[in-house]
């Protein structure tokens, strides 16, 4: 992009200096014509020759006089030597023009007393002037400098400018990408760090203002929390306290569902506090390497009661994960609890690990529940949503969003499939080390 523009506005900048230049150059062409054609009429005609070289070597210029010729054309050309003091390599046969003074007088409205001609010969600049009786060409020993360097020149000017506005803008917008990198690493879970402050401007309010924004919001979080905590320790208190008198209780036929309940709300409350911890920007994961066949033994190992119940298909036990295992077992057990709450006491549940082609490594539970619909498999892992469902079973809603948390955690993503003839998939995919 840099160099695009570079080079647009080299030929912008070349072409309006070419122009402004050759505009002005047209009109000292127009008077140099004029004191070329007084120069040579004071020679006389015939020349005298003392007066020509006196001036020509003054001038630091060459010259050679010719006979004037008419060619069948009408075009005069030069005859029979007169006087010349012209370099061998210097042929002027070899003369070609360009301007005529007839041109500039046309132009600018003036009267040029004889014929000159502007022209060259082998890159250099030559003028021929004609007074009717002979052809004089004037030669100086320049040549000038070449378009193509010009233009080079001017590129590289260009672009030094151009690099130099952008270090000037870049430095003067540093605080901007600061705070950029910063956003960053926010997302990353980062809320101790905080912006360098450059210079005293605008730039640098807002930085303060961002570092202040942040410590805000990380002490609103670390309230949050403190708060989930210190309500859920309130709560379990009279919940210990109950689960000691049901205890204490004697015999009866309600006594197993009062422990139910009792479980079911002291569930609640752990999987509330989970899913805040999993929520918080700054929890980190303490990512170690597994085998597939260690995990899945430690998730059974959560189901002594319902293990012959799990049909387990593992080709890659040895297979090495990334992962945090307690949390990432969490998730594995949520998934396989479903399996058992929404599947027939008598069916199983499936268990089904497998590489794919993109070096991933997938986690499939299988249920064999009436299925879920099309419309409520992106509800399930919003906190708090359940399916309707023809089995009587207990739950909060939270368990998915656990799921998705956790596997999100470890860039992985959870997939939900459900057939028409019943059955869900629940898939953890794992991006592979």
């Amino acid at each position: 992009m840099v160099i695009v523009f570079t080079i647009t506005l080299t030929s912008a900048l070349y072409y309006q200096f070419t122009y402004s230049f050759t505009t002005q150059d047209s009109i000292l062409d127009a008077h140099e014509n004029y004191y070329y054609s007084q120069m040579v009429k004071g020679w006389g005609n015939p020349p005298d020759t003392n007066i020509v070289k006196k001036e020509i070597e003054n001038l630091h210029m060459w010259c050679g006089i010719f006979k004037r010729e008419i060619g069948e054309s009408g075009i005069p050309y030069p005859g029979k030597n007169y006087w010349s003091n012209l370099p061998q390599n210097i042929s002027i046969n070899d003369f070609y023009s360009w301007t005529i003074s007839s041109d500039f007088e046309n132009m600018y409205d003036l009267i040029i007393p004889l014929k000159v001609f502007f022209g060259g010969i082998n890159d250099m600049p030559v003028t021929v002037v004609d007074n009717g009786g002979y052809l004089f060409y004037l030669v100086i020993d320049y040549k000038p400098p070449s378009e193509f360097n010009n233009l080079i020149i001017a590129f590289i000017l260009a672009m030094v400018f151009i690099i130099g506005l952008y270090l000037f803008i870049r430095r003067y917008l540093k605080p901007v990408q600061l705070m950029k990198d910063r956003i960053e690493t926010l997302e990353a879970g980062d809320l101790k760090s905080k912006i360098d402050i450059i210079g005293e401007d605008e730039l640098a309010d807002l930085s303060n203002s961002m570092n202040q924004l942040i410590a805000d919001i990380n002490i609103l979080l670390e309230n949050k929390h403190q708060l989930l905590l210190e309500v859920s320790h309130e709560l379990r208190s009279p919940l210990a306290r109950m689960q000691l008198l049901i205890e204490m209780l004697p015999d009866h036929k309600n006594i197993l569902k009062l422990k139910e309940e009792v479980k079911f709300l002291e569930g609640m409350i752990s999987n509330l506090l989970l899913s805040d911890r999993l929520s918080m920007p700054y929890s980190k994961l303490d990512l170690q390497k597994f085998s597939t066949q260690d995990i899945i033994d430690k998730v059974m190992n959560m189901f002594p009661l319902n293990r012959h119940r799990v049909k387990i298909d593992n080709n890659i036990p040895d297979e090495q994960v990334y992962i945090d295992e307690t949390k990432f077992s969490l998730a594995l057990r949520n998934l396989l609890d479903n399996a058992f709450k929404y599947s027939k006491r008598q069916d199983n549940a499936d268990i089904k690990l497998t590489i794919l082609k993109n070096d991933g490594i997938e986690f499939e539970v299988k249920d064999s529940g009436i299925g879920i619909s099309k419309a409520d498999i992106n509800k399930l892992t919003q906190p708090f949503f359940q399916a309707n469902q023809t089995v009587s079973t207990k739950g909060f809603g939270l368990g998915l969003t656990i799921c998705k948390k956790i596997i999100e955690s470890h860039k992985g993503m959870l997939y939900i499939e459900s057939s028409i003839d019943g059955g869900a998939t629940f898939t953890l995919h794992l991006p592979k080390i």
